[in-house]
C-alpha cells in the first residue's frame, strides 16, 4: 500500500519558502535553548528542513519518515549542507526500533496524520528517558478543518484541551501555546470557503511579491512574540515524567 500523497509532497517541496513553518521552527529552537547539544529524533521529518536547522545549531539529528519520497527530498537537501550531523531513514513511528534512546523527540505536524495518535505519541515518549524533551506541533481548531486538511490526509485538528489530554499522563507540559492567529482569516478563506491550496510559495517570495512577503513576515513575528488564545497551530514543550502510562515504557 502506497503512503505517497501528492498534495503533501508538493507542500514539502516549497517548505523552505514557507514563512509560517519556518517561524514555528524558530519557536521550537527557542525551546531547546540552554539544553546543550542534544541527540534528537525528528519523527515525520518530511523534507528535512527542521532536521538540518537543528543540526546546524550543533545537535545530532536522526530524521525518520514513512514515505520514501520524503526521505529522498531530505537527503537531497542535506547534500547541499555537508558536514552536519544529520541522518535520515525510512520508517514509521510505530515501527522504528533505534539502538539507543534520544535526549529529545521532535514531531511537527505529524500526529494529525495518524489514526491512533495515542499509540504514536506513546511510542515517541518511549524513545526518550525520564526528563527527556518532547516537542510537538499540530494544527489547531477543529472548526478550521477543511480542504487543506482533507488534501494532506489529516484525521483531526486539536484544541489545547485535547492535546493536553493526549500528553499529560506522560509529560510535564512546560510550554503550550497557539500560533498563527493572524492566519485564521487565510485558513478560512482558502481551506473552508474557496477550497483551494494555500499560496505558500508565492506569499513568501521576497523577489516576486516583496510587499506581501514583508506583511506576512511582520504578522508572523507578532504572533511569535505575542501568544494569543487562538491560532492555526499548537506548539508544546513537554518533559517526560518518571512515571507514566505503562505502555510508554515499552518500545
Amino acid at each position: 500500500m502506497t503512503t505517497f500523497n501528492a498534495a503533501q509532497y508538493e507542500d514539502l517541496k516549497v517548505k523552505s519558502q514557507d514563512l509560517y513553518a519556518n517561524t514555528k521552527y524558530e519557536i521550537l529552537e527557542s525551546y531547546l535553548a540552554g539544553h546543550g547539544r542534544r541527540r534528537i529524533l525528528n519523527a515525520g521529518c518530511g523534507s528535512g528542513e527542521l532536521s538540518l536547522r537543528l543540526a546546524a545549531l550543533g545537535h545530532e539529528v536522526m530524521g525518520i519518515d514513512l514515505e520514501p519520497a520524503h526521505i529522498d527530498l531530505a537527503r537531497a537537501n542535506a547534500a547541499a549542507h555537508p558536514g552536519l550531523s544529520c541522518r535520515f531513514a525510512v520508517s514509521s513511528i510505530e515501527d522504528y526500533r533505534p539502538d539507543t534512546t534520544f535526549d529529545c523527540v521532535v514531531s511537527t505536524d505529524v500526529l494529525e496524520h495518524i489514526d491512533d495518535d495515542r499509540a504514536a505519541f506513546a511510542k515517541l515518549v518511549s524513545l526518550v528517558p525520564p526528563g527527556g524533551l518532547i516537542l510537538i506541533t499540530v494544527p489547531a481548531g477543529p472548526w478550521l478543518f477543511g480542504y487543506h486538511d482533507e488534501q494532506l490526509g489529516h484525521y483531526r485538528r486539536y484544541t489545547r484541551r485535547s492535546l493536553n489530554q493526549l500528553m499529560a499522563n506522560d509529560c510535564e507540559i512546560e510550554e503550550m501555546r497557539y500560533f498563527g492567529c493572524s492566519l485564521i482569516p487565510v485558513c478560512l478563506l482558502y481551506s473552508k470557503w474557496l477550497r483551494r491550496p494555500y499560496p505558500v510559495a508565492e506569499s513568501g517570495d521576497n523577489r516576486k511579491r516583496p510587499f506581501s512577503a514583508r506583511v506576512l513576515q511582520t504578522l508572523l513575528k507578532l504572533d511569535q512574540a505575542l501568544p494569543l488564545p487562538w491560532g492555526t497551530s499548537l506548539l508544546v514543550k513537554g518533559i517526560r515524567k518518571t512515571v507514566g502510562r505503562s505502555v510508554n515504557r515499552a518500545a
